[in-house]
């Protein structure tokens, strides 16, 4: 046997050397689908997970300028509820039980234009019309909410096709 002869591969079978079999395709095509679904999954968990931990009970500034007295300014914190579903903000009263009631009002993703968290544990949301000002009962919880809310505009951006500014009316 000469060593060209030792060094050759076997004869190839029918269907080698052609591609993948049939079912190798539908087997990739399944664990394609497979991992696109559990992708979808995840990406709706984290979801909604951010969208319960935009959940809490925060105090609202009212009014821009406040009461001023002399060389003081009195400002009012009015309790609200705020939650976020998956195109805006939501804020409502709180009754003395520190349940919510009225009707909620609605700050779109669309309209908000920066969240910006301050000092004390307040959030400052930029809207082309107005500003929004809350206050979190504390600095972990402030960031929190600013956090689920720049990833909730970012994302609710991406599924509408914006980039840059946004724009769009808001509610008071």
């Amino acid at each position: 046997m000469s060593q060209a002869d030792s060094s050759a591969s076997p004869p190839a079978t029918a269907g080698e050397g052609a591609g993948p079999s049939k079912r190798e395709s539908e087997v990739e095509d399944l664990a394609r689908k497979w991992l696109c679904a559990a992708e979808t999954e995840a990406v709706e968990d984290d979801l909604k997970k951010l969208v319960e931990e935009t959940k809490m009970p925060l105090e609202k500034l009212a009014g821009k300028e406040g009461l001023r007295m002399g060389p003081y300014q009195l400002v009012l914190w009015q309790p609200r509820y705020v939650f976020a579903d998956l195109d805006g903000l939501h804020y409502q009263k709180l009754s003395t039980q520190n349940r919510p009631m009225g009707k909620p009002k609605k700050i779109t993703f669309a309209s908000i234009l920066e969240v910006t968290e301050l000092e004390q544990g307040e959030i400052v949301i930029r809207c082309r019309s107005r500003d929004y000002t809350f206050k979190a009962p504390d600095a972990s919880k402030a960031s929190v909410m600013v956090h689920n809310l720049r990833q909730l505009i970012l994302r609710h951006a991406e599924a509408s096709g914006e980039t840059g500014e946004q724009e769009g009316a808001d509610s008071s």
